[in-house]
Parts: structure tokens; sequence; C-alpha cells
């Protein structure tokens, strides 16, 4: 794996060009990023997030060490600050701590005391955000709602959900993008005997592409630049409970071997590690993506999609369960007066029918946002038609964006579908004259047509 670096800094203000100069040097043979500043006006303004440890000297022009102290602390409490001084007391080392110092140090200090400090002060920033990531892995707040209906599919997802809840073998969820495969993750943490242990969710689609793997296995101090501290990865993390892969389509193709090799023997190694380290994990796995087109086309390994569709849940789109949709709506109102403390509001029967007769490309995702807006600007105690027109205008919205998207901007699914349907209806509706034009057999044009929902006589 080539080597990356994180974004944090080490920022030093200080105003004594020679002291600067050392403390540039040690830090920077360590392997840290540094950045300098010469006052504490600019130490203020170079505060951020990207801040990982400050070492502020007491006395500087502008601004002194304490007046960064408290800025640090009024906007950027999670930031460490070590101050340093050359004329202290024991009255500034303990008015300082109060003010929230980390640490105080003399001037002039060791190589190895002054890497101590801050590294001890980088563990405790990385624990309280392993400890932030994991309690908010935990407590996530659990919706119920893509499991509201009465309709044939909700209830076959029902019984296949009830059954998968108490096997301990890995699940992918299929499904589109809204339809609710997260919650459905959740429902089967929930429903088995791993409830009481972490939920952990890592999003590969939205992690960047470089840091992936030390986020899903961790990593060792000094494995690569940056890596100033041991970190527990994911799948540590939930040792014990479930570990979730949201968006598994978009997993890297480098990283899919390691992958899988953790599915089938539940060892993590983590980087610049020499010893793997077990975990008991339970690994549910989603995607709206169509993994086996992406097998064919070489973007996603069959070993790894055969590892992980052990018992496979899909889960339906909105447009195909309508008949749920009142009570999905109902449900979703109340939860919406619950979260801004008012009476539910109820929905007319014309306000009902609209609901029905839109298409839902966005699906429970989209009913939500819908539902929250028209909530807040109708009128009474009730959500009338009138309330919903602009349904119309974001169907027109999404259709004209469905023609507008460039076949580099369209998944695999889209653009199979628009092929089936073009050569049906250049060849009349005639599914062999297709499958010819297409090169494929009539089986597949067949088991195509049925996957999109196709008229199979255009």
């Amino acid at each position: 794996m080539g080597e990356f670096t994180y974004p944090e800094v080490i920022l030093v203000a200080e105003d004594e060009p020679d002291t600067r100069t050392y403390i540039q040097h040690v830090l920077q043979s360590a392997g840290f990023h540094v950045e300098l500043v010469a006052d504490g006006e600019m130490a203020m303004a170079r505060m951020a997030d990207d801040v990982l440890v400050a070492l502020v000297d007491l006395m500087m022009p502008k601004a002194s060490g304490l007046d960064c102290l408290q800025y640090a602390r009024k906007n950027y409490p999670d930031i460490p600050i070590i101050m340093m001084s050359a004329v202290s007391t024991i009255d500034e080392a303990v008015h300082a701590m109060r003010e929230g110092a980390f640490h105080y140090i003399n001037k002039p200090f060791q190589r190895d005391d002054l890497l101590a400090h801050l590294r001890q002060a980088i563990r405790s920033v990385q624990l309280a955000r392993d400890n932030r990531m994991l309690r908010h892995a935990i407590s996530l707040p659990f919706q119920a709602m893509s499991m509201v209906g009465h309709s044939g599919l909700i209830a076959t997802l029902r019984e296949q959900l009830s059954r998968v809840a108490f096997l301990d073998e890995t699940v992918l969820i299929t499904g589109e993008s809204g339809t609710g495969k997260t919650t459905v993750a959740r429902l089967i943490h929930q429903a088995g005997p791993r409830a009481n242990e972490p939920f952990v969710a890592v999003s590969c689609a939205s992690m960047p592409r470089d840091l992936i793997e030390a986020e899903l296995f961790g990593h060792e101090r000094g494995a690569f630049t940056g890596a100033v501290a041991t970190r527990l990865g994911r799948a540590e993390m939930a040792d014990k409970g479930t570990l979730f892969l949201d968006e598994i389509g978009d997993m890297p193709l480098e990283l899919q071997p390691k992958l899988l090799t953790f599915l089938e023997d539940h060892l993590v190694q983590r980087i610049g590690g020499k010893s793997p380290r077990h975990v008991n994990v339970r690994v549910i796995a989603a995607t709206h993506q169509d993994l086996p087109a992406l097998c064919a086309q070489r973007l996603f390994r069959e070993d790894l999609y055969y590892r992980l569709n052990v018992l496979p849940l899909p889960v339906p789109s909105l447009g195909e369960r309508k008949k749920d949709i009142p009570l999905l709506a109902n449900d979703i109102l109340a939860r919406i007066a619950e979260r801004r403390h008012v009476s539910p509001l109820r929905m007319s029967d014309d306000a009902v029918q609209m609901l029905c007769a839109h298409d839902w490309p966005g699906n429970i995702r989209e009913l939500s946002n819908v539902l929250a807006r028209a909530s807040a600007f109708c009128q009474g105690a009730s959500i009338q038609a009138g309330d919903l027109e602009f349904l119309s205008s974001t169907r027109k919205f999404y259709e004209a964006a469905q023609v507008a998207l460039s076949p580099a901007r369209q998944t695999l699914k889209d653009l199979e579908c628009q092929a089936v349907r073009d050569a049906l209806q250049a060849c009349s509706g005639n599914k062999a004259a297709a499958a010819r034009q297409l090169g494929i057999s009539e089986k597949t044009i067949h088991n195509m047509i049925k996957r999109f929902g196709l008229n199979e006589h255009p």
C-alpha cells in the first residue's frame, strides 16, 4: 500500500526565531506536519479543525498564550494546548492548567520530553475521537419507518428479517437508494443476540479512498506519515457486535482482497501491525448497485460477492409498495411532530391520492423530505392537495435530470435497461430479434425484461 498522510498539523506559536526553528526540526524529524506562527494573533487566526495539537508560548506579542488558550477552549475545545514558557512560575502553570491547558512545559526543554508530552496529547485526542465515534455508532436513533405497511412485499421482508436476525452469517441488503437499507441493517442487529453490543457503520462511498483501510482495520503508531498514535479500526470497535458495510459496491478494488480475507477468518491486521487480532463480529453489507454486473465488468471481485451474498435480503422500492404510502405518511408525520413538539398533522384524501400517484424515485427518503416540507408550510391541522403541488415540478425535474444525465454518470443498470428498451422498440417487441441485436440469449433478455419491469410489447 502506498504512503498516505493525515491532514492534521501541529501548530507551533513561538515568537523567538531560534526556539521556533528548533521545535520545527524536532517535530518534523519525528514525522509530524508542522505549521509555525510568530505571535498570538496569528495563532488564533490559524486555529482550525485540522490542528491536532497546539504548542503555544506564554509570552508573545499582539496576544498572549493565555489569550490563545481561552480562544481555543471557546472555539476549538478538542485541540489540546501545551503551554511553553522560559520564565514560568508555579502560579502561571497553575493558572494555565485551570484555564484548560493540556500541559505546561518550561524552556529550554529536551527533545524527548517535548515529544513525550506531544504524543500524550495526541493519544488523548485519538481516544476521545474513538470514544465519540463508538458512542455515536451505538446511540444512532432507531427508525423503523421502512417496515411500516401491509403489502405483501413488506410482509415478506419482515419474515426474511426474522429468519436472518438470529443467524450469524453475512447478510447482503440490496435495494434502491432511499429504501431504508440502513434501517433494515439496524433491525437485524437489534432483533438478534448482539443487540446490546456495538453497531458500527462504515460508509464505503463517503470515506476517502486512501483512508478507508486505516478506518476499517486501524493502524499502529508510525505505520505511515501522520500515524502518530495507534488507532483502532471500525472492525475492532464492532467486536462482539455488528459491522455494517454500507455501499459495499464502492469498496476500492485494491482493498477487496483484504476484506475477503477478513470475512473468511475475522482476523484484523492493523496497518503497520505485526500480529493479527481476532474479532467476533457479525457482518452486514448493503448496496444499491448491481454487484453481479460489476463483477462482469471486473469492477468487483466475484469471490467477494459470493462471500457477502450468503443471506441476500432485497428491500423493495416505494414504487413497488404504493399501498403502504398512507401508513408510511402517517408514521413519518408522527415522527416529524414528535421532533417539532407539536401535534401530528393529518392527510386529506386528495393529498393521499397525490402521494400514491407519485413515482417516488427517491423512495422513503424522498417521501420524508416531501412531508417535512409540506408540514412546514401547510395551513391548518391537515395537509391538503395544494400543499403538495410542488410534487409535479419535482417529477419534471427528475425526468429532465434523467434525460440530461450523461452515460458516464449513469449506473450500469440504467444503461442496460435503456439498451433493452431501445432494442425492443426497434424490433417491435420481438424479444428473439432484440436478443440477437444485443448479442444475448433469449433467456437473458426475458430475465432483464422482468428485472427492469419493462413492458414486453412497447
